[in-house]
């Protein structure tokens, strides 16, 4: 599995409360037999669900006096770290987010205790009415662009094709705004607890911002000030019935934000500039945490409005399961431009199986059951 998708499910299993374990009542094997240094602790501990062999700092009740003992894993963009390792007075952090939100509270081998230490790692949300995805048209404008030191020189036919591409996430970035308000208000319609609500609004907030950083890309390789019309509202339903909530949290929010996250984080990645690379990186965080309240809002539902939010959660895996098994045709042979944000279809289709498989299943399988995995 890719570094990339591994570290973004992680993130999603602590925003769950499951991206720290304390451990396992009973040996596991990972195929490997431990050194004289190290335990074995079972795949429940960590968020890929695999045993491992691992440093054992602490290996009998003498060396845990408090009676306190634990696995500890932080992932470092490069590779995962992880140790069975006690809590003592020296720890500078008991959970986490402790400290910052984007913080984990993991063993620091340097240091000889827990600490808080930093986990590195546009799609947003899409304001659908009747089925479809609606935003506004683009107008000659320049209120939404931001300053962008990228080069606006690239060949003719590359330039063209990319300033297309970024107009359309432009469009459908600032339609998330709209989206997002429609989520505050399905959250207020359902009593949700403060937390949710004002996440939601902190999206929304998020989404002008890369809405303003698409339109300005566009703009740059389009050679003219782009910017989004007005939104058309006619035809859009508030909706009331707890089903529809839930199968646009599910579609849109659990599926569709978890995707374009990983989208956002393979684009940094593929980044031909560094600019662009950092700027992909943090759409690519805003997505991550976007999604993350999208599966605390399920699993809260789930909790408190019982199984008939289960039920349709399923239908709608099981649909967008099927759409993502369907081949696309062939590309068409307009240039792809990876390093500057554009992909190949089927390039894109197969990352998001991959995205579905490694990232989305498990999470499903926790909150829903092993059932919600065909």
């Amino acid at each position: 599995m890719p570094a990339s998708l591994f570290a973004l499910r992680r993130r999603l299993f602590v925003a769950l409360g499951l991206g720290a374990s304390t451990g396992c009542s009973s040996s596991s094997t990972s195929g490997a037999s431990p050194a004289s240094h190290e335990a074995c602790v079972c795949d429940h501990a960590f968020a890929d669900d695999h045993a491992r062999c691992v440093p054992a700092l602490r290996r009998t009740d003498d060396d845990c006096p408090d009676g306190s003992r634990g696995a500890s894993s932080w992932f470092d963009v490069r590779e995962l770290e992880s140790y069975l390792a006690g809590r003592g007075l020296s720890d500078t952090c008991l959970r986490d987010g402790d400290r910052e939100t984007d913080e984990d509270c993991a063993h620091d081998p340097d240091a000889g205790h827990r600490r808080c230490r930093y986990e590195a790692c546009a799609i947003g949300r899409p304001f659908v009415v009747a089925g479809a995805a609606r935003t506004a048209p683009a107008v000659t404008r320049a209120d939404w662009l931001t300053e962008i030191d990228l080069p606006s020189d690239l060949p003719s036919e590359v330039q063209a094709a990319i300033a297309s591409h970024w107009a359309a996430v432009a469009a459908l970035e600032h339609a998330s705004v709209a989206s997002f308000a429609a989520v505050t208000l399905d959250l207020m319609a359902l009593g949700a607890p403060p937390d949710l609500l004002a996440e939601a609004q902190r999206a929304a907030l998020d989404e002008i911002e890369h809405a303003r950083f698409a339109w300005s890309l566009a703009s740059l390789w389009s050679g003219r000030p782009l910017g989004p019309g007005p939104l058309a509202l006619d035809g859009f339903p508030l909706r009331h019935v707890l089903e529809d909530i839930v199968e646009a949290l599910v579609r849109d929010g659990c599926v569709g934000e978890t995707l374009g996250a990983a989208e956002a984080q393979l684009c940094a990645e593929l980044a031909a500039h560094p600019v662009l690379a950092a700027r992909l990186a943090g759409i690519a965080d805003d997505e991550t945490r976007h999604a993350a309240l999208a599966w605390r809002t399920l699993r809260w539902l789930l909790a408190s409005h019982g199984p008939a939010v289960r039920l349709v959660a399923l239908g709608a895996v099981a649909e967008l399961r099927a759409e993502l098994a369907t081949d696309l045709p062939p590309d068409d042979p307009r240039p792809a431009a990876p390093g500057w944000g554009l992909l190949r279809p089927r390039a894109r289709r197969a990352h998001q199986r991959e995205t579905f498989a490694a990232v989305i299943e498990p999470v499903l399988r926790t909150l829903l059951g092993p059932t919600a995995v065909a």
